[in-house]
């Protein structure tokens, strides 16, 4: 359900917590495997850098952040805490629970939190969500349950996209270019 401009700034306003999956929202959905020299398998995937700054902008201006994936990955959660994310949730499928236990340590409301997210598994919480966003390259059910649909693709920027909209809305962009001045 598209919400008109004026509403998504309505609600880009009061959020003060910004979640995500990773797979497909911050990486492309491609997923990369090698087993290293002791057996163990590893797993590789790229996080766009725009979106990884963006998620450092949004924490150091205040907001909450936190991630919700399905999948386990060392490197993505290594790459999280450098980017100052507070919640980071993997090897979880039961996203609405995820969010519902992040609100209430957070104690924040629905109508504060925004979502991003690409499939199936999404749904739940964007649902939920005062805003649910998805990139251009979600599954077809989500660009039709999305409250927001970012032009950029999953791992090209979308979160990035969303985030300086959010910045702007609250009043925070200028902060952030001040710093590159």
């Amino acid at each position: 359900m598209r919400l008109s401009p004026a509403e998504r700034a309505r609600r880009l306003a009061k959020i003060r917590l910004v979640l995500t999956d990773v797979d497909g929202v911050l990486t492309s959905g491609v997923i990369y495997h090698f087993v290293d020299t002791a057996g163990e398998l590893v797993e590789f995937k790229g996080i766009h850098s725009q979106d990884s700054i963006a998620m450092a902008w949004l924490a150091e201006s205040g907001l909450t952040t936190g991630v919700i994936s399905g999948r386990v990955s060392k490197g993505t959660d290594a790459r999280l805490r450098l980017l100052k994310v507070k919640h980071i949730y993997q090897h979880r499928l039961d996203k609405a629970d995820v969010f519902a236990e992040i609100l209430a340590k957070e104690g924040l409301a629905p109508e504060q939190a925004a979502y991003l997210g690409d499939d199936l598994t999404d749904l739940p919480v964007m649902r939920r969500a005062a805003l649910g966003v998805a990139p251009a390259s979600a599954r077809p059910e989500v660009l039709a349950a999305a409250h927001w649909v970012v032009r950029a693709r999953g791992g090209d920027g979308a979160f990035r996209e969303f985030a300086e909209a959010l910045l702007k809305r609250q009043g925070l962009w200028d902060a952030i270019l001040a710093r590159y001045r």
